[in-house]
């Protein structure tokens, strides 16, 4: 299901987001043509034909994938052909020219690394290491070639190490920045986001306002330790009856938003009412007795992501006044604007 990938993978392991991903490129791109070009055209001139066609076709298919990507938020070729064409390219160059040519590897595998993903840029790194050193032996002392491997080696390995740390730390940060510390669930920086998300692939879909019934109560009585406690557990429990594409946000103290995607009002009422029946028979700290009360809303053609939680919201309430361990459905009119603006839910 490819719309559950945009919906639950926003984030790749890429080291840049799409904006700065993209500025790159366009420098690449450039640096490239000032350089690339003029090599090629030279090796032409010289009798070199096949090396120049080789770079001068590198760079064509480079501008045409990066204009796509800047352009079109889609590649027309991937990464593999550029890439075959510069690593094909860097190899005959220091089989023609020997010692000179060897330079231009170093920058060449640290883009690398940098720009593509990690297996493409491993094996990417390997082909030019091993014939840049087969390449280069015919023209230098063994020692001197042994030397220039291993330095080759040592590039590649020492980029490889930093991009994976600076990506590890990117994730652990942007978990932080999208996750609730105490539950895991999902915070609501990017709610507005997902919402939309949802209303541009899944036409029918729904969400769920919960609220733990009488929390309050529960952290007077028991002491915040408790509540923290029983929130985690509460959350758990909703983990584990969730589907892989619903998402779970922590609105705030003992409020959450589920968002169903592909899933109509009435499948989403069965799930609340089976993820509330778990809740309710769960054991927690002290033996207190949890329970939740949860409003449900289908989306409505061309309606806002305001106007979808609100009458959540609306539903939740009526779950409230009819006393409360209860799901509800909406089934009023459009909330008003006046309501509009009493919503707590989105920023």
């Amino acid at each position: 299901m490819g719309k559950k990938y945009k919906l639950q993978a926003k984030h790749t392991d890429a080291i840049l987001d799409i904006r700065r991903q993209k500025q790159v490129l366009k420098f690449v791109a450039a640096t490239t043509l000032i350089f690339f070009v003029p090599i090629g055209i030279n090796n032409i001139l010289i009798g070199e034909i096949m090396l120049g066609a080789i770079l001068l076709t590198f760079e064509i298919t480079l501008l045409l994938e990066v204009t796509a990507i800047v352009y079109k938020r889609k590649g027309f070729f991937g990464h593999t052909l550029p890439l075959i064409l510069l690593v094909t390219s860097v190899i005959m160059a220091i089989h023609i020219f020997g010692t000179l040519a060897t330079y231009w590897v170093f920058p060449i595998i640290i883009s690398v690394v940098f720009l593509l993903p990690i297996k493409l840029a491993l094996s990417a790194n390997v082909v030019l290491l091993i014939g840049c050193t087969l390449a280069a032996l015919p023209h230098q002392h063994l020692a001197t070639t042994s030397r220039y491997a291993f330095s080759l080696l040592a590039t590649a390995v020492i980029a490889h190490v930093i991009v994976q740390a600076i990506k590890r730390l990117q994730k652990e940060l942007r978990y932080l920045s999208e996750r609730d510390s105490l539950t895991g669930a999902l915070n609501r920086h990017d709610l507005q986001e997902h919402l939309e998300n949802v209303c541009a692939n899944y036409p029918i879909s729904s969400v769920a306002l919960i609220d733990i019934d009488n929390f309050k109560k529960i952290n007077d009585q028991y002491g915040h330790d408790v509540g923290d406690k029983v929130i985690k557990q509460v959350v758990g429990v909703m983990y584990r009856h969730m589907e892989e594409s619903d998402l779970l946000f922590r609105l705030g103290g003992d409020e959450f938003l589920l968002v169903l995607p592909d899933r109509d009002q009435f499948a989403a009422k069965n799930t609340m009412i089976y993820t509330g029946q778990h809740v309710e028979q769960s054991e927690y700290p002290e033996q207190a007795k949890v329970t939740i009360s949860s409003g449900v809303a289908q989306l409505v053609n061309k309606e806002s992501v305001e106007d979808w939680v609100k009458r959540a919201d609306i539903a939740l309430y009526q779950s409230k006044h009819n006393g409360r361990n209860k799901v509800s459905l909406y089934s009023g009119p459009l909330p008003s604007n006046k309501e509009k603006e009493t919503s707590k839910f989105l920023i």
